[in-house]
This record gives C-alpha cells, sequence and structure tokens, in this order.
C-alpha cells in the first residue's frame, strides 16, 4: 500500500519479576526504550485469533492483532433556521439551503457504507410552548413578545438640504430595540410604538431622483441609511412629498421593499413582512437533548429519519449555544447507556449564534470542550454550510475553534457556490470515516497492565513513531497522540488517538492493529 502503512501498538507486560525502569509519558503511559524493555519483531510466533506475538527480553509475549473499530452513534443537530430557505445560484439544483442539506442526509442513511451506524436527529430552534412564530401586534404574542414590529422611536428633526428642517419617527437604540411597552424603552429612550410603514418618495415624486426611495433621514446621508418610520401618513408629514407604504420583504433577498420601492434584480417579489415574536425560540437544554428521532441502527430506521426531514419547514433564529449544549448532554447519557459504542454529535449549521446565551463562538467552544472532555468525553463534529459573503474572512477560523473544542481537527465547511448537496454528503462521509478510523476497542484480558500501553505507527518502509499518551481530548492540541476514554469510574473502556493522529490514518486508509502486552511468558 502506498503511503503511510500504519500500525497502531499497544504494548504491556506482566510477570514475577520487576519490570525495567522507563520514563513516564503523559498520562501515565511510560516510554518504551530500546533495551532493556519491550522490543518488537525481536521474535515472532503464531498467535491466537489470527495475530502474532513478539517476545521481549523479558520474557513477555505481546500479541499483535487487526484492531477492532468501535461501532459509531451519531447524534445530529441539524439548523432549522430561516436562512436555511435562502436559495442557492440560479444554476444549481435543488435551490435553497435546506432543499441540498436535506437531500444529502437521505442520501446518506439510504447508503449501504451507513449499516450498523446509529443516527439520531433534532432541529435548532425549537418553538416555545404556546408561542406563535408570526405576529402582527404584541397581543398576538401572549407571554412570548414583544412581536418585531413594535419598537423603541423618538421624534427626530434634520436640517434640509433644501433648506428648512424634517421631522419623523426613529427607531432608538442600536439597529432597532424591541418593546412591549413604553417601560421597555427607558434605556434607550423613546416609546413604544408599531410602525410597519416607512416614509418614501414615490416615483416623480423627489427633485432629486426620479426613481421611488425610502427617505434617508441620516445625519451622515452619504455613508448610511436611517429610515423615517410611520403608521399612517400623518407620521410622514414633516417629509414633504413622502408618502406612507407598509414595509415588505423581497422573496429571494433580504431587501426591503414597499409598493413604489420594488426589490433589486434577481431578488423576487415584495412580500408582506415576517413579523416574528420574540419568544419564539426556546433557550432550554432539555429542548434540545431530546431527539426528534431517537438514535438507532435499525433497518427501517432511514424511512423514520426520511419522514421527519420532509416534515420540517426553516423558521426562526440560531440558538447554538443551547442546541449544542443539549446535543452534548444527549449524547453522553446515550454513551452511559452504551458503554461499547462511541458516540458523537455533528453540528450543522449555515450561521452563527444569534440568540440565546451563550452567543459568542469561544463560549460556545467551551461547551464543546467539556463535553469533549471527562468521563465518556462526546466529540463534536461541525459542518458549516456558507456563502463567501456570510462565512466573512473569520469564519472558518471561528468554526475550526469550535470543531477543535469538540476534540475535532477542524470544521467541514461547504460553500454554497458550489455543489452543496454533494459536499454536504462528502462532509458526512468524511465525519463517519474519521469516528470510525480513531477509536478502538480496548482489550481487558487479565493481566494487562493499563499503565505500561504504548501506542506506535509503522511505516511501510518499516520506520516507527511512538506516540505519546495524552490525559485527555483535551490535551491532545496539534500534536499526535493517544488517550483512554474512560467511564463514570475513570475505568479506561476505550482508545482513542488524537485529531492529528486521526487524520493521518484517515488520509492513508491505513491498517491499524493493537499490540497488547502479555499474554504467557516463555522460557
Amino acid at each position: 500500500m502506498a503511503g503511510l502503512a500504519s500500525t497502531l501498538a499497544a504494548a504491556s507486560c506482566s510477570s514475577e519479576r520487576p519490570a525495567p525502569p522507563a520514563e513516564s509519558g503523559a498520562g501515565g503511559a511510560p516510554t518504551p526504550e530500546p533495551s532493556p524493555g519491550f522490543v518488537f519483531g525481536e521474535s515472532d510466533v503464531s498467535g491466537p485469533n489470527g495475530g502474532s506475538e513478539a517476545v521481549d527480553s523479558a520474557g513477555c509475549l505481546g500479541e499483535t492483532r487487526q484492531a477492532e473499530a468501535i461501532d459509531l452513534d451519531m447524534y445530529v443537530m441539524l439548523d432549522l433556521s430561516g436562512s436555511m430557505l435562502d436559495p442557492l445560484p440560479a444554476a444549481l439544483s435543488p435551490s435553497t439551503k435546506w432543499d441540498a442539506v436535506r437531500g444529502s442526509l437521505e442520501s446518506f442513511v439510504r447508503a449501504p457504507d451507513t449499516t450498523g451506524i446509529g443516527i439520531g436527529l433534532q432541529y435548532f430552534p425549537q418553538a416555545s410552548a404556546d408561542v406563535p412564530f408570526a405576529c402582527a401586534s404584541n397581543a398576538d404574542c401572549g407571554s412570548g413578545g414583544p412581536c418585531t414590529s413594535s419598537l423603541c422611536v423618538a421624534e427626530g428633526r434634520l436640517d434640509s438640504a433644501e433648506g428648512g428642517s424634517l421631522e419623523f419617527q426613529r427607531a432608538t437604540g442600536d439597529g432597532g430595540t424591541l418593546c412591549a411597552s413604553d417601560a421597555d424603552c427607558q434605556t434607550s429612550g423613546g416609546s413604544c410604538r408599531a410602525l410597519p410603514g416607512a416614509c418614501v418618495f414615490p416615483a416623480q415624486a423627489s427633485r432629486t431622483d426620479p426613481s421611488a426611495h425610502f427617505a434617508n433621514v441620516s445625519d451622515s446621508p452619504e455613508t448610511s441609511v436611517a429610515t423615517a418610520l410611520c403608521e399612517s401618513q400623518q407620521d410622514c408629514a414633516g417629509i414633504p412629498d413622502s408618502r406612507c407604504e407598509v414595509v415588505g420583504l423581497c422573496s429571494l433577498a433580504p431587501a426591503q421593499c414597499t409598493p413604489s420601492v420594488g426589490c433589486p434584480s434577481e431578488a423576487g417579489i415584495c412580500q408582506p413582512f415576517p413579523y416574528t415574536c420574540a419568544g419564539y425560540t426556546s433557550c432550554d437544554t432539555a429542548r434540545y437533548a431530546e431527539p426528534a428521532v431517537p438514535i438507532s441502527d435499525a433497518a427501517t430506521h432511514g424511512d423514520t429519519l426520511i419522514a421527519s426531514l420532509r416534515a420540517q419547514l426553516p423558521v426562526g433564529a440560531t440558538p447554538t449555544g443551547p442546541a449544542l449544549q443539549g446535543a452534548i448532554e444527549h449524547a453522553r447519557v446515550w454513551a452511559e447507556q452504551h458503554p461499547g459504542r462511541q458516540v458523537v454529535t455533528v453540528l450543522a449549521t449555515d450561521g452563527f449564534p444569534t440568540v440565546c446565551e451563550p452567543v459568542e463562538i469561544p463560549d460556545v467552544a467551551e461547551l464543546a470542550r467539556l463535553g469533549a472532555s471527562g468521563p465518556l468525553p462526546v466529540r463534536t463534529f461541525v459542518i458549516g454550510v456558507f456563502g463567501d459573503a456570510d462565512l466573512g474572512a473569520d469564519g472558518q477560523a471561528r468554526l475550526d475553534q469550535l470543531a477543535r473544542a469538540g476534540g475535532t481537527a477542524r470544521a467541514l465547511v461547504v460553500n454554497t457556490a458550489g455543489d452543496v448537496a454533494s459536499d454536504f454528503l462528502a462532509a458526512l462521509n468524511a465525519i463517519r470515516s474519521t469516528a470510525v478510523s480513531c477509536d478502538f476497542q480496548l482489550e481487558t484480558d487479565a493481566g494487562l497492565d493499563l499503565d505500561r500501553v504504548n501506542l506506535r505507527l509503522t511505516d511501510a518502509a518499516g520506520a516507527t513513531l511512538e506516540l505519546p499518551s495524552v490525559s485527555d481530548g483535551s490535551a491532545c492540541g496539534d500534536s499526535a497522540g493517544w488517550y483512554y476514554v474512560r467511564d463514570a469510574a475513570g475505568v479506561p473502556v476505550q482508545l482513542r488517538v488524537c485529531p492529528a493522529t486521526c487524520e493521518q490514518l484517515e488520509r492513508e486508509r491505513a491498517r491499524v492493529d493493537l499490540q497488547i502486552g502479555c499474554v504467557t511468558r516463555i522460557r
């Protein structure tokens, strides 16, 4: 085999006389010396289970056998926010991000390669109980208000370039402050009003611009735009020649429009503005820890997953923090109940956090770090579906921060300018392959001294690389190595290699063998 023909070797020896001294590596596992100590390949004999055995200078017999990967379970936390309905380039089919992602997941669960893999599914955001999504006023939302149609507004005045001054209603605060009553506006100023319209200059009404446009009441009209809000024509009386028109949203782009101010080219048609209840999104972690489709590897499970996917309609914001925390909590409970399987979470999202604490990436990454450490660590894989503009200059780095904190090497980003359906499916398959390449059964044969286990890689030329042990996944960093996965009592139950080593194994499609200590003595 070209490239790295790797062998993972775990060596341990138990004999009647004291073991030779060795330097302890991180995590309490010693690094073997050439002599005295365990010498790989000094003498090979036929071992049980079709393996080979090597005798060390102290007379211990070590067994080598092909490593057995641990069965995999995946708990997928899937973004169902409204932006998943954003259209893909016209030349691509399917037409929206959601169509592409849903189709990829359906193909994944149908594929023969996923047979035996347990898959569970939940979506974010989850809706708060008894809170509707759409609203026209605060009364529609009840305890889940306010409605996004209600803002803190104040009267403004601006000197006009044509002489005189303009008087208008303007949103207060940075980007507007939602309110249910005037009391909510004490900090930002103004009063609470529902103002669904904006003052616009209809066609031919403005002396300076023959096209219809929003009245700009910014102090710096060359660099910013501030809209004059209105409920009726009376609110626009202070802006000569303007008219109050109900504001809508373009169907194919996040652009505002009115009956006179049309949508830009290729932005679709003007539709009613989708006002929503601010309390619609649930921030309750328990809602996300409860799966929409429980983890299962049953033969009929794919049909259940597909039916769930086809019943969803993206809507709402992006509560990444509680969604990820809930996913990790569910995966950890599942891992405790199924100790013979490895469990990972997959966070698939098309945006960064917008609601529910925590919303800052370092704080969300801390949730992933805690999940990947301690007893029965649960790794977090990250798939992002982003266009270049949405990703920005630091978007990849921010997503990578989440992935590394979750014990995986990097985030997998699917660019919306490409073939989203194919690339998202490739990302899922990469996660599947990586996960099953890096977790191995830990032999618990009598006499195996877990404090004297070492791993090493052997390439096609016979060169070896000793892998140091580390305390847990959080100690891996960017270096090669391995660690024990331990149960709640601290007892090792699995062997797991660090992300950097895992990437190498997956890239080279290497055979992985375990050298499992002393099974007898030869004299």
